[in-house]
């Protein structure tokens, strides 16, 4: 009886398979999805449809009896590459074993000798051994028998009693450790000199003896570290050292510098970011450069090989150095590697002027269950997945190697796995997405699209208006969100659906449901780690970066003299100097970090307010030779401020360009959110409703009369205003202003209803000096026959002489 091993059937479970479950003896008959379908060996059980994980982990379930002749091992069944040609042999030993198993030759109705009925298994292999050795082949009986076990195990497959190259034995009997010596002093001779095999042995004696010197005083063991001459020559022919000897100096040096690592084997991805590959190239677009000028482009990509996803991309200038102009090349950087890569752990929002098609919400994405666990994700969320990385596979160029995107990458727990160089297969998807890039997308880019070559160049190039880089990166985002993340691809294959082919959106969708999605949102506190970092000295009066003085802000100024008072940040090898992030293409302002309490301190540059344009760290390094070249010094911090403030104001004041080469802010990289969200004010307040507003009393128009008073409840509305009052005095001009005001002109005793409290108060004011004097000039103002020597201000009564 078999049985099970881990709550798994020991032999192959299908239909006609009898098994005992509860007790009793079933029979599968059918399969549907998930459930088996049972009927009962015996009456007085019903047949039943039982869950296949809920069969086999029941206590008492057992395989009786599979049915059928054993299914033949998937890698036998597969075994047929590699013998082409040897069907007559593989048919003769068919017939071989047929004959041996059941004493009857294929076609034949009479036994042969030794193969008659009363025989046994034995006696029939030792018939064939002695058959097969009559004509000249050395086979025993015991290797029969284990072939004809061989054979029924496969399902009397053939295949595996053909023989198969025997699998030869790297390096033979020669020790590993002389291999390995052999290979490493090739290696350290790669970028020398031509030189012969002799040579390399007697280098390999003498670091074998330099490691293992106490085996060579045994000759026994001295012969088995290190072989004959004869033996190491063929040790280098086999393992390709010779011929890695006879190449010349540049060939040599680069399969020098090849990584121990494994490539080009296929890993087997089963979920998004385990695997990714970044790579540079130049885009072939001209853009507008920060002076207006065309200028060439780069691109950086990061794109996922589970799901063919694109993670992140960034277009950066590029432009080589010159010598005369003492102008400097431009490439991508280590921090713009690290941008982008903070792109990969965070959505991309739709800009406006995108189509509607281009949101996640229109497109395969499972929106909704994104949504439901990550908040990041909304309406206005690109249709790109979020994907963070695990591995990425990238080329050896100076950027990947920085020791600034080595550090984020530890700090984000990302491994890294270089390329072997000029090898473009170590990362197929990246070099194939180039190509796309080239059909697909920069057929849309009208203006500065230089052609896949010159040929294919079209005329009038140089003398379009040109899109500014930052466009470009919108216009590149548009296109991944839209187009190559919907289009179908044909190496996108969904297991369970071999015959429909997926876009990089659904093959994300059909892995995310199986390995799950977490988002990992990274706070600008988290964020500023992406930036570059330098170690600065804190004093009184600030600290420097590249001759620019920073100083706290109000808010952090305490904290900040907090770290003065206590000295040096006493961190090894540091001294007294403490870690500062700040970023090139934003630099007015940086943050001052304090390990010790895990915060950050926000610093602005001294001189901020005098540059109210864009700036960038090349800019002022720009302005600081011409500066220096004109005879002042780099650490004039005022002088290269000013002198980077009017080069925004020429440019504004200055005659208008021409059309191709418009008024644009600097290239500033990529937006990282650095900075801590502003609190809303408003925030948690309930929803107003604006039809219970009412508005507030008009205030006079006078700034010396008191605020305006409702008319008395007793005086009757159309009353006669005209007439004199008391006293024969006729009333003021603006005493319809002052309502509510008694003849005496005193405030009412009490305040009219819905008037604030506030509304009597006396608004002070200042009157002019020497109002007596004014009496005897000439200026006096009359009013008829009376002259007003002194004004009187009554609240809220009116003047009065």
């Amino acid at each position: 009886m078999a049985g099970t091993r881990g709550g798994r059937p020991s032999q192959p479970l299908s239909v006609g398979t009898r098994v005992r479950w509860q007790e009793c003896e079933w029979e599968v008959v059918a399969w549907q999805g998930p459930q088996v379908t049972l009927v009962p060996r015996e009456d007085g059980q019903a047949p039943r449809a039982v869950s296949y994980r809920w069969l086999v982990c029941g206590e008492d379930f057992a395989v009786l009896d599979t049915g059928r002749a054993p299914a033949a091992d998937g890698a036998v069944l597969g075994g047929w590459e590699g013998h082409q040609g040897r069907e007559g042999e593989a048919a003769l030993w068919q017939a071989r074993m047929v004959e041996i198993d059941t004493g009857l030759a294929p076609g034949r109705s009479e036994h042969a000798r030794g193969f008659g009925p009363e025989t046994t298994l034995a006696q029939r292999c030792a018939a064939m051994s002695a058959r097969l050795a009559a004509d000249g082949i050395r086979c025993s009986a015991h290797t029969l028998a284990d072939k004809r076990r061989k054979w029924k195990a496969a399902g009397e497959n053939p295949v595996v009693l053909l023989r198969g190259p025997r699998d030869r034995r790297p390096g033979g009997f020669t020790d590993p450790r002389c291999l390995a010596a052999m290979q490493e002093v090739v290696t350290r001779r790669a970028r020398e000199s031509d030189v012969t095999i002799e040579l390399i042995r007697e280098e390999v004696e003498d670091l074998l003896r330099s490691r293992y010197g106490a085996e060579f005083d045994d000759p026994a063991a001295a012969a088995a570290l290190l072989p004959s001459r004869s033996t190491f020559y063929l040790r280098m022919q086999e393992s390709g050292l010779a011929n890695v000897l006879a190449r010349p100096a540049r060939a040599r040096a680069a399969l020098a510098s090849t990584p121990p690592l494994p490539h080009g084997g296929r890993e087997a991805v089963l979920r998004p970011g385990q695997v990714t590959q970044a790579d540079t190239t130049p885009l072939r677009i001209w853009a507008r450069g920060d002076d207006g000028e065309p200028v060439s482009t780069e691109m950086t990509v990061l794109i996922d090989v589970a799901s063919h996803s694109m993670c992140a991309l960034m277009i950066t200038p590029s432009h080589a150095g010159d010598a005369g102009s003492g102008r400097a090349g431009r490439a991508t950087r280590g921090l713009d590697l690290t941008l982008m890569l903070a792109q990969a752990f965070a959505p991309w929002p739709v800009m406006p002027g995108w189509d509607p098609l281009s949101a996640a919400a229109a497109s395969s994405l499972p929106f909704g269950a994104l949504k439901a666990a990550d908040e990041r994700f909304t309406n206005a969320t690109a249709a790109r997945p979020v994907i963070r990385p695990e591995l990425i596979v990238y080329d050896q160029g100076s950027p990947y190697v920085s020791e600034h995107f080595t550090s984020v990458c530890d700090r984000l727990r990302i491994a890294r796995r270089p390329a072997r160089k000029k090898t473009p297969a170590d990362k197929p998807l990246a070099e194939h997405f180039f190509i796309t890039l080239a059909h697909r997308f920069s057929q849309y880019v009208t203006h500065g699209w230089q052609g896949r070559s010159h040929k294919k160049r079209g005329r009038g190039i140089d003398r379009m208006p040109l899109y500014t880089i930052a466009e470009l990166q919108q216009m590149a985002q548009e296109w991944v969100a839209l187009e190559y993340q919907q289009t179908p691809d044909a190496g996108l294959r969904d297991p369970f659906r071999p015959g429909i082919v997926l876009s990089p959106n659904d093959m994300y969708a059909v892995q995310i449901a199986r390995s799950g999605y977490r988002p990992v949102p990274l706070s600008p506190a988290q964020n500023r780690f992406f930036l570059l970092p330098r170690w600065v000295t804190p004093g009184k009066s600030g600290f420097m970066i590249n001759h620019r003085t920073y100083q706290p802000t109000r808010p952090d100024a305490g904290h900040y003299r907090e770290i003065l008072l206590r000295g040096g940040s006493k961190l090894p090898g540091r001294a007294d100097k403490w870690e500062c992030r700040f970023n090139p293409y934003r630099p007015e302002r940086v943050w001052l970090y304090d390990h010790t309490a895990n915060t950050w301190v926000t610093c602005d540059f001294r001189l901020r307010h005098l540059l109210g344009d864009p700036w960038t760290a090349d800019m002022w390094q720009e302005h600081a030779e011409q500066h220096q070249a004109a005879g002042g010094s780099e650490r004039d911090e005022e002088a290269i401020a000013l002198a980077l403030a009017q080069r925004g104001r020429r440019r504004r004041s200055g005659q208008p360009p021409p059309k191709r080469t418009g008024t644009q802010p600097p290239f500033q990289g990529l937006e990282l959110e650095t900075e801590q969200p502003s609190q809303d004010p408003y925030a948690g307040l309930e929803e107003f409703d604006l039809s219970t507003l009412r508005p507030r009393p008009a205030l006079p128009i006078s700034p010396m009369a008191p605020p305006s008073v409702s008319a008395p409840a007793g005086r009757a509305a159309g009353a006669d205003t005209d007439g004199e009052h008391e006293g024969g005095q006729a009333p003021h001009p603006l005493a319809a202003l002052f309502a509510g005001a008694d003849d005496t002109g005193s405030p009412p005793n009490t305040p009219a209803a819905g008037t604030p409290a506030e509304a009597y108060e006396v608004v002070e004011a200042e009157l002019l000096d020497d109002l007596d004097s004014g009496a005897d000039d000439d200026d006096s103002y009359e009013d008829g026959e009376d002259v007003i020597d002194v004004w009187e201000v009554h609240a809220p009564g009116g003047i009065q002489p």
